[in-house]
């Protein structure tokens, strides 16, 4: 596995090979390299705290699900059928919403990062225009 500021070989392969060409912008292809290492590297630290926190909410979910049957085999009376229902039902809701918690800040994390990616290639598309509008160099 490379290092997030290493090239993976081939690439530096290309590079060469550009640079023999007499090609200005044989760096491009190692910045966005790492810009996309960087983010690949936290999408998956991303995925992983989210499915250990998926994984610590249902091994939850099984325990507290598993006690509120038991309370069914104990009923007596109506009312603790009733209240082993309640038990259940609220069990299932709060898990679901740990959950969808988890889902959501997935998802909050994944946007930002993308976010931030996007701004970058934003700010670099624009550093290239400016560097070619100063050389006068025509883009075709």
């Amino acid at each position: 596995m490379t290092d997030q500021n290493e090239a993976p070989v081939g690439f530096d392969r290309t590079n060469e090979m550009f640079a023999w060409w007499g090609q200005s912008g044989a760096g491009k292809l190692d910045s966005q390299l790492k810009h996309f290492l960087v983010l690949t590297s936290d999408l998956q630290k991303a995925y992983s705290e989210s499915f250990g926190a998926q994984i610590s909410a249902l091994v939850g979910a099984n325990e507290r699900i598993g006690r509120s049957l038991l309370e069914f085999v104990q009923c007596r009376r109506p009312q603790d059928v009733i209240a082993a229902e309640s038990s259940f039902m609220a069990t299932v809701l709060e898990e679901t919403s740990l959950q969808t918690k988890t889902c959501f800040e997935l998802s909050r994390k994944m946007q930002e990062r993308c976010v931030i990616m996007a701004r970058e290639s934003a700010d670099e598309i624009r550093q290239r225009s400016t560097e070619t509008a100063e050389h006068g160099v025509k883009i075709s």
